[in-house]
């Protein structure tokens, strides 16, 4: 459940902190946590203005972190092959080889694209690698819908 209170104190001090002609990565970030905060549901995200707002963090910080989420925003707005070649183009990307959500974002992607076996097997080494419970939940929830 959305606490639209916090919500709306937030984009307050958000809009507060934009002032000046100075732009950070936190006002970036920022940025992009208000554009999932203003979204009612999923649907109405504004994907668009989150990669506009990734393709500027990349210029403060093109860590392949920040790159996998930016490619993420890439498959909103382009399609789940957009996102995958947006993987294949981070710089370092084997050094997210043993990161969970890589594998959990390239499962997703196949799954979009009806590939479900490869979908599956994104998803079984996500979860391997995965240590918190609420991720794994997390993971096993969505690899069942595969």
């Amino acid at each position: 459940m959305l606490d639209q209170a916090m919500i709306a104190r937030g984009m307050f001090h958000f809009a507060h902190s934009a002032a000046g002609d100075e732009i950070t990565r936190y006002h970036l970030q920022a940025g992009i946590a208000a554009c999932h905060c203003a979204a009612m549901e999923y649907e109405a995200t504004d994907w668009r203005q989150i990669l506009s707002l990734y393709d500027r963090l990349m210029e403060f910080d093109a860590s392949p972190v920040v790159a996998l989420n930016r490619a993420v925003a890439v498959a909103e707005v382009h399609g789940p092959k957009a996102g995958i070649d947006a993987v294949n183009a981070i710089p370092g990307v084997e050094s997210l080889e043993s990161y969970y959500l890589l594998h959990a974002v390239l499962g997703e992607f196949e799954s979009r694209r009806n590939l479900a076996r490869i979908a599956a097997g994104h998803f079984r080494k996500s979860l391997g690698m995965a240590r918190m419970k609420t991720e794994r939940a997390f993971l096993m929830k969505t690899a069942r819908g595969v």
